[in-house]
């Protein structure tokens, strides 16, 4: 299995709605993990049930773990899309995270080979920290201004950027002055609470992130397999 995760440092630049589109639009098998410590938005915008989901996964993983474990505690999206949601709660969530952290990430290669797993990390604090450092490829969403690029010191070595809408600092620039890669630069979507939320399909970030989930499929193919 390949695992990339999808972060931020600070605010609020989209990070579920482009893990959503990066997943949505990945040329193969995905299945998209929300693994944000602060809670999960999935289940209330779609409708789903409280479980099987993260909290599931969380209780049934401290007794077993055998290759189909993540499989079982998956629901469906009208896309077709199969996700694990988080509790909304952000206790329940931080602590069924918490405890997946430290055993979740030695079990990635042996778990749905064949398969893209996009970890929605939300913010990098707490437990989703150590689960960003399991990850093949970690992608942190930041605006394109100071405010953001200031709190970028310190990330995993796996990381690189996207940067969202308009800002003063190309990306060039900010490669220069951090020494991270920009992977991708996408603009502002107006739209894209609706895409989160199911009511809108094809919106400027869902083209972004499929021009961007194809580059990275073809990264991923060229890759040894384990």
């Amino acid at each position: 299995m390949t695992v990339i995760g999808v972060a931020s440092v600070k605010g609020s630049p989209g990070v579920t709605a482009f893990a959503l589109a990066l997943a949505t639009t990945w040329p193969g098998s995905a299945l998209l993990a929300e693994l944000d410590a602060s809670g999960g938005d999935l289940a209330g915008y779609h409708g789903l049930q409280p479980d099987p989901g993260i909290a599931s996964l969380a209780t049934e993983f401290r007794r077993e773990r055998d290759p189909e474990v993540l499989t079982r505690h998956t629901q469906s999206l009208l896309s077709g899309l199969k996700v694990i949601a988080a509790p909304a709660h952000p206790a329940q969530a931080y602590a069924a995270i918490s405890a997946l952290a430290p055993t979740l990430p030695a079990l990635f290669p042996k778990l749905l080979r064949d398969t893209m797993l996009i970890a929605d990390l939300g913010r990098l604090v707490g437990p989703s920290v150590e689960l960003a450092r399991s990850t093949d490829r970690l992608l942190v969403l930041a605006r394109a201004h100071l405010t953001d690029l200031a709190h970028l010191d310190g990330l995993p070595p796996n990381a690189e950027l996207v940067l969202v809408g308009r800002g003063p600092y190309p990306p060039k620039e900010v490669t220069d002055a951090l020494g991270l890669k920009v992977r991708a630069h996408i603009r502002h979507d107006p739209v894209a609470q609706a895409f989160l939320e199911g009511r809108r399909r094809r919106t400027r970030l869902v083209r972004a992130a499929e021009e961007l989930s194809a580059t990275l499929a073809t990264f991923v193919q060229l890759e040894p397999t384990p």
